[in-house]
């Protein structure tokens, strides 16, 4: 009989979020105050999330509804331009 130990590092979940949420929103030419806008997230918390930070499920759900939309509606393209 052998005895499997499994840990779960907490951070590599909130590093893998900020290594996908900055550059999403840079590719669609957004700034971190119109994806707080469209999400509805504090501008701190999105620079927070974005550099590593832990987010909420309901963060999480929301940044990702508000990519999105920002970017079927081409909205952060069209107020850089």
């Amino acid at each position: 009989m052998s005895t499997i130990i499994i840990t779960v590092d907490t951070k590599e979940h909130d590093r893998l979020v900020a290594s996908t949420v900055k550059p999403m929103r840079q590719s669609l030419g957004a700034t971190v105050a119109q994806l707080a806008k469209a999400s509805g997230i504090p501008h701190p918390n999105i620079e927070a999330i974005e550099r590593g930070g832990a987010a909420t499920r309901v963060e999480l759900r929301d940044i990702t509804v508000a990519l999105a939309w920002l970017s079927t509606n081409r909205v952060a393209r069209a107020l850089t331009v």
